[in-house]
């Protein structure tokens, strides 16, 4: 049996182009697959990369623009053949996808043709064989008596020769053997295996995502994957709307992704179509659910307002002084829709103060599509509206001004660090409504969670106002009015609110102005930070200030990692420390250069 997985190099010739394409018909470049046709085309020097300043606009033919892929491949001969990918031209002939072709391929090299648009196809296969082989498997779980289960498996199978062939499974160390009868060419065969007492799959934050590992072999093939027994528990969904990586992105991609998706609390995903495989394997291991677009109707989506990615990556593509600013054409060049770059600056000058630098208005900008988010979902979630929350997008594809959580990079904006605590599985609320400072509780487990939580009002410069402090008891499932306060009775342009909530294992803290950012009488944090190593890839930020700093944000540049918090507030009589967890080896040193501290005060100075 062989199966011949033709990713790698492939040849491109370029066909029925665009008028403003730089190349001809019939120039060609070679290129990987799976992968992307912009950065290939980039890297063979065709055109200019297009994540940098005006080139984007350059290269827009590419997506209008067809194209014939090209490769050989080697082939033992014999028995029968099948190709997976497709419609394509095997030495010439018109093949279909997922087909028999062994009238079309021969003994020894093989050429293969491909006619594609800019999205490049991926997955292509051509599996031969004299006997039997497995050509793929689909598993269904079904729950039945008890905690009895039955995996009904699905399997293609293809066949040189009408007969019978020994099957043999594996799941979880338990073997079973049988015989099949195939019939010659390609057919589906139903088996089921009986499986007892399975630990169960849970969604992230309800318990622990348990896969079993299947193995499935017929004569010399074998088929290999995870089965999840879903527990199908009752849930509060919180996530995002996913676009999904681009071409060349590989398992790791998905499972950085995905890992990233579980920190920040969230145990639904939406994708087109359901998603690829990639995603599908990735979410199955860090417990998310990932559903087909549209989103459920009782499901509340929360619009971000568009915000730009960090300094760092704007610093990739907008290399000139002059690009700074919202209004540059490089900037307009890099947005996800017309309007988006034109849109953030007005509601960062219209918010606050004019900042006197480009970088603060990205800080102030990114600050206020993640409180307005945080206050979307706070009303949301207190009025028990809705059967769960999701970002309306999670991640973007280019580098841009973006209504999105993640960079293209995968670095999280502020938006996603504040998602991250109103995605807490128990945590505090606070809004404003009609003068009245409302305070709620949200507990999203099935077990009933004893709390202390603290509302404390303090001017600008440290003083105290009031206090108060609750012992409650959350019900599963739940969302619980703790108080409310009005705001007609103090000076709200000098005073802020902040609540604290915690239990046996966690420490959830909210705080919130109680007037608009122009208003608000802020007095110099004096904030000072100090950088330790703190074992492995860790680095730890410790940050003081000797008046109230709010929403304060640290930024690592192109050092790719996460925070443990962000958009936090530092009071004088309560230091912070946030852990920073780099992906790659970092010395201490060279975080130090990279980071970016800022605080609401200084950005409107």
């Amino acid at each position: 049996m062989e199966r011949i997985v033709l990713d790698g190099l492939w040849e491109a010739e370029a066909r029925r182009l665009d008028d403003n394409s730089f190349m001809k018909e019939g120039d060609r470049i070679t290129l990987d697959i799976p992968g992307d046709l912009l950065k290939a085309l980039s890297a063979s020097l065709v055109i200019p990369d297009p994540h940098i300043a005006l080139n984007g606009k350059a290269s827009r033919w590419v997506s209008s623009s067809e194209w014939t892929l090209r490769r050989t491949f080697d082939l033992s001969g014999g028995g029968i053949a099948y190709y997976k990918g497709p419609d394509a031209r095997i030495n010439g002939s018109a093949v279909s996808g997922s087909s028999i072709v062994s009238h079309a391929v021969r003994e020894g090299e093989n050429s293969i043709e491909i006619d594609t648009g800019s999205t490049l196809p991926s997955d292509i296969q051509i599996i031969a064989t004299d006997g039997s082989a497995i050509v793929s498997a689909r598993t269904s779980p079904r729950h039945m008596d008890g905690n009895d289960w039955v995996i009904e498996i699905a399997l293609d199978i293809l066949s040189a020769e009408d007969g019978e062939a020994i099957i043999s499974t594996e799941l979880h160390g338990e073997r079973s053997e049988g015989r099949i009868a195939v019939r010659k060419g390609i057919a589906t065969y139903p088996i089921k295996l009986s499986v007892r007492n399975p630990e169960l799959w849970y969604p992230n934050g309800y318990g622990y995502p348990h896969l079993y590992p299947l193995s499935i072999s017929l004569s010399d093939s074998r088929h290999d994957s995870f089965v999840a027994f879903r527990s199908g528990c009752t849930i509060y969904e919180k996530g995002a709307i996913l676009s999904e990586l681009c071409g060349d992105a590989t398992s790791h991609d998905y499972e950085h992704l995905m890992k990233g998706v579980a920190e920040a609390n969230m145990n639904t995903l939406y994708a087109e179509g359901g998603g690829s495989e990639k995603l599908k394997d990735a979410a199955d291991r860090y417990g998310i659910i990932i559903r087909s677009l549209p989103v459920g109707m009782r499901i509340h989506q929360i619009r971000l307002l568009p915000s730009p990615p960090s300094m760092s990556t704007i610093a990739a593509f907008a290399t000139l002084t002059a690009d700074l600013s919202m209004s540059s054409p490089v900037m307009e060049a890099h947005e996800d829709e017309p309007g988006l770059a034109a849109e953030t600056e007005r509601l960062a000058t219209e918010s606050f103060r004019l900042p006197s630098t480009f970088e603060k208005g990205t800080y102030l900008s990114g600050l206020y599509a993640a409180l307005d988010a945080a206050d979307d979902a706070s009303r949301t979630r207190a009025r028990q509206e809705a059967s769960g929350i999701v970002l309306d997008k999670l991640n973007s594809t280019r580098p841009s001004v973006s209504r999105n959580a993640v960079e293209y990079s995968g670095k999280w904006k502020i938006p996603m660090y504040a998602a991250r605590l109103f995605y807490s599985p128990v945590c505090p609320l606070m809004f404003i409504e009609d003068d009245v400072l409302q305070v709620y509780a949200v507990n999203d487990s099935h077990e009933p969670v004893k709390a202390e939580l603290s509302v404390k009002f303090r001017t600008f410069d440290g003083k105290k106002r009031d206090s108060r402090e609750y012992a409650v008891l959350l019900d599963p499932m739940s969302a619980r009015k703790i108080d409310s306060f009005r705001l007609d009775r103090i000076r709200r342009d000098e005073t802020f609110c902040y609540t604290k909530l915690s239990t046996k294992n966690l420490l959830r803290e909210r705080n919130l102005l109680l007037t608009d950012f122009r208003s608000a009488r802020l007095e110099d944090p004096r904030l000072t930070y100090e950088c330790i190593k703190a074992g492995g890839r860790m680095i730890s930020i410790r940050l003081r200030a000797e008046k109230p700093a709010f929403y304060v944000t640290l930024d690592a540049g192109s050092i790719k990692g996460i925070f443990s918090d962000n958009m936090i507030s530092v009071r004088p009589s309560a230091e912070k420390s946030v852990i920073f967890r780099s992906d790659d080896e970092v010395s201490l040193d060279d975080f130090i250069a990279s980071l970016k501290v800022y605080d609401l005060y200084s950005a409107m100075r």
